[in-house]
């Protein structure tokens, strides 16, 4: 137990330090995932702001209080044999570790019982695959999980359906006279996958829309895109060209995520490959894996920065994952998703920081418990809308 302990205090040290190795990133997910209890100790920790006050009080810390002190709490949360040890050994690691002492100190007390009822009584569904699909015709077409063989002839031989996926690489192709252009549009809770006629594949996020030929002309891929998509463009020898209002994306073969919703910053992150990103005005630049291209539309330059892509495609794979986010940035994002309407009593909190890693198609209960967990903020529902307050 010791050891392991231990063990758990240096994966954090390296994640704060910056020297964690992939492997060691995969073994302290592993012991995020485990309660909601450890990831909101992780998040507090994570906090900038917090660890700079408590390093700033490493000076005066009484130690022997402190450990009294870490003793009762970490009996009334039943975590004496799992955090008892790893306080104790902290001294000889790293300050990132030392933080870790002093935020288990004075971590706040785990939400009561009543408050995780409360929380658990309101139901917020998660979103599921639907989409609005629109024919060069004009006529639409609903598709969802319960897509019947009415919708299927009506889409004819051009296109294959199911309950999640449209595609048109594996149907049967079709003279056409003159390009063909069909939309799908996302409403608010969705999403949807779509296999396009060259065997690209896109997956499109909630209030998303992709306008596309039916069939690609030869030397010529281009789509439209409104909102956020994960495109796994297929290598057909021309290139493949996304349209937002105000940038064109530019690949041959490759994987990235683009963000490109009305009013907000748009995001054009690469997993794999390369990409050329065009702005209005001129200005173009090309990315490589793991860099991200930031463009507010007619403010600016575009800013190029290295991330980790995982936080920017995780949605594709079924989590919500964020690190260091503003409150209004994440809700933002989950609004979308869940399909609810978020209020705050304040503007304040909007700017406080957290971080997650939860699962996509649960209720948004266990995010919530995740904040409050947190002792930071505290939420309230009613109806679909969720009103945060101090």
């Amino acid at each position: 137990m010791i050891n392991g302990d231990f063990r758990i205090a240096r994966l954090i040290s390296g994640y704060l330090s910056g020297s964690i190795t992939p492997e060691e990133r995969v073994h302290l997910d592993e012991w995020r995932k485990e309660s909601m209890e450890h990831e909101a100790l992780f998040q507090r920790i994570c906090d900038e702001e917090y660890r700079k006050q408590q390093v700033a009080r490493k000076t005066y810390y009484d130690s022997q209080a402190g450990w009294q002190e870490v003793e009762r709490r970490i009996r009334r949360m039943n975590f004496r044999r799992k955090y008892l040890t790893m306080v104790r050994y902290a001294a000889i690691l790293a300050v990132p570790v030392l933080v870790l002492a002093l935020a288990l100190q004075n971590s706040p007390e785990a939400p009561s019982a009543e408050s995780h009822s409360l929380l658990a009584a309101q139901s917020i569904v998660p979103g599921e695959a639907k989409a609005i699909l629109t024919l060069d015709n004009g006529e639409t077409v609903f598709l969802d999980k319960n897509v019947g063989e009415q919708q299927a002839r009506l889409l004819g031989e051009q296109m294959l359906v199911d309950s999640t996926t449209l595609s048109y690489h594996a149907a049967q192709k079709v003279e056409q006279s003159a390009p063909m252009y069909n939309k799908v549009e996302i409403p608010q809770g969705g999403e949807y996958k779509l296999v396009l006629s060259d065997g690209t594949k896109v997956h499109l996020n909630s209030l998303s829309s992709l306008r596309f030929p039916v069939t690609f002309e030869a030397g010529k891929r281009e789509v439209e895109l409104v909102g956020e998509a994960f495109f796994e463009v297929s290598k057909a020898g021309t290139p493949f060209v996304v349209c937002t209002k105000g940038m064109q994306i530019e690949v041959l073969g490759t994987a990235f995520n683009v963000s490109a919703y009305p009013g907000e910053e748009y995001q054009t992150t690469l997993v794999c490959g390369s990409v050329k990103v065009n702005a209005d005005g001129g200005e173009s630049l090309v990315l490589r894996p793991s860099q991200q291209a930031l463009w507010m539309p007619g403010d600016g330059e575009m800013q190029v920065r290295t991330v980790d892509t995982t936080f920017y495609t995780s949605w594709v794979k079924g989590k919500i994952n964020f690190k260091d986010r503003r409150l209004e940035e994440i809700m933002k994002t989950l609004s979308r998703w869940y399909n609810i309407e978020v209020k705050y009593a304040n503007e304040a909190l909007k700017n406080k920081r957290f971080g997650c890693n939860v699962n996509r198609y649960e209720e948004i209960t266990p995010f919530l418990e995740l904040l409050e967990a947190t002792g930071n903020i505290h939420a309230g529902i009613d109806g679909k809308t969720i009103t945060f307050h101090n």
